[in-house]
């Protein structure tokens, strides 16, 4: 944005002093004051020469005053024919005239040209603007002949010049004092919007202190009230599930009591095995919560490293889990909670297809985790259900091993919701020569 904005100002500031300067190569003076004094004082001399001096002695002067490409002579025929002059011509036939003490300019006759003999006011861009100028003079003497003059003249402002000098002058302070204002206008906004990327990654940080403009300060302050209130929420939520869920607690262990005391048989044990499922879900579910609410820092962790751990430990287990190896690839993450989301699509591919091959390789947005196992998959349409909270599939094989999240339909619920927490997505495809294959992709790093 401030790129941007820079770059914006400084195309606004080009454009300026083109438009400055093309209003002056076409309305302002074309020549330098030195040189059209210069010149008009070349001409006064030289006219007080011819009138004053007899022409043999006229002769040499003239011819002195030959100097830088100027040259000045006596003939009867007018080097400039009268012609209508232009503004700037006309001003210096007036100041000549003055300088001259003439009544009129009606015997002063100047045009100013190219040395190619272009107009002297071209095409402004175009290469016969950088021909030179020249000054041609023509002034009636009292005997009818003619004093005749040219005079190389230095151009009052050339755009080149013009744009050399005023560019910089003009833009720099200019620049560099919007560059401060910028920065001090964008640099919250940055801040805020690192903050809000950390929020939406379930990280907690301590308020934002309150800098820039007004504007900037009142966001800031309405930033850490959300934050407050987010955080007193979720709190409120968690404490209000744990006293459910102790409350829930007594009375199923009352009723678990009371079953205990019954005389042993079918319908005992049915209801005995219901009671446990319901003190599963309570748990299980609490749990669910407590970890969407849980707060662990970030930190730079090997995945590799991660993924060859926790194959190993499968293995101490004798749990068919294959880790070929790769290459070391450290993201910012939060090792404890993507360990528990990993765990669980293991626990889910061991469950299901009685194995799981973790694989690991680095992708354009970040690094991609794939968990595939040999099981019989799932249906098209329920590849993405099926990481929804609580569902469960009643066509799937019953599992081979116990699952993730006690068999409630949890275990993949909460590694997406890890997986979210991460900035990452986790997706789950069927792999027709093998079964399920659970792909986790996962940016470099947690922006903070």
């Amino acid at each position: 944005m401030v790129s941007q904005l820079l770059w914006l100002l400084a195309l606004s500031l080009l454009l300026a002093n083109l438009m400055a300067i093309v209003g002056i190569q076409y309305a302002g003076s074309l020549v330098h004051p030195m040189s059209r004094s210069l010149a008009l004082e070349r001409l006064a001399i030289a006219f007080q020469a011819t009138q004053h001096l007899q022409p043999p002695d006229a002769a040499p002067l003239l011819a002195s005053m030959r100097d830088g490409g100027a040259r000045f002579w006596v003939d009867s025929q007018p080097e400039v024919p009268r012609f209508p002059m232009r503004r700037e011509e006309r001003r210096l036939a007036a100041e000549l005239a003055e300088r001259l003490g003439l009544p009129t300019v009606s015997g002063v006759t100047m045009q100013l040209e190219r040395a190619d003999g272009g107009r002297a006011r071209g095409v402004l861009f175009s290469p016969a603007r950088w021909q030179p100028l020249r000054l041609r003079t023509s002034l009636l003497l009292a005997d009818g002949r003619s004093l005749n003059g040219v005079q190389p003249m230095i151009q009052a402002y050339e755009w080149w010049r013009l744009l050399s000098y005023s560019l910089p002058v003009a833009s720099v302070p200019l620049l560099l004092i919007s560059l401060f204002f910028l920065l001090r206008v964008v640099r919250p906004v940055r801040t805020l919007a690192r903050a809000t990327d950390q929020i939406s990654r379930g990280e907690w940080m301590a308020p934002l202190p309150l800098a820039g403009p007004q504007e900037a300060r009142e966001l800031t302050q309405a930033f850490n009230l959300m934050q407050e209130r987010l955080a007193r929420h979720i709190e409120g939520r968690t404490q209000m599930l744990a006293a459910m869920s102790h409350d829930l607690n007594t009375p199923l262990t009352g009723l678990r009591l009371q079953l205990e005391l019954l005389e042993p048989g079918p319908e005992r044990d049915d209801m005995l095995e219901s009671l446990n499922d319901l003190r599963l879900m309570v748990s299980e579910t609490l749990n669910f919560i407590r970890g969407e609410a849980s707060q662990e820092q970030s930190q730079r962790c090997d995945i590799g490293a991660l993924l060859g751990d926790l194959a190993r430990r499968y293995q101490l287990q004798g749990k068919a889990v294959a880790w070929p190896g790769g290459e070391g690839v450290a993201i910012a993450c939060r090792p404890v909670a993507l360990r528990r989301a990993l765990g669980n699509l293991i626990d889910n591919a061991l469950a299901y297809g009685g194995d799981a091959t973790l694989s690991l390789r680095r992708v354009t947005e970040g690094v991609c985790i794939e968990i595939l196992d040999h099981g019989p998959g799932i249906a098209p349409e329920n590849l993405t259900r099926v990481l929804e909270p609580f569902v469960r599939l009643h066509d799937a094989p019953p599992p081979t091993q116990p699952e993730a999240g006690g068999g409630l339909g949890l275990g993949l619920a909460i590694a997406r919701a890890c997986i979210h927490a991460h900035g990452g997505e986790l997706t789950l495809q069927n792999r027709p020569s093998a079964g399920l294959c659970a792909v986790i992709l996962l940016p470099r790093g947690i922006r903070s």
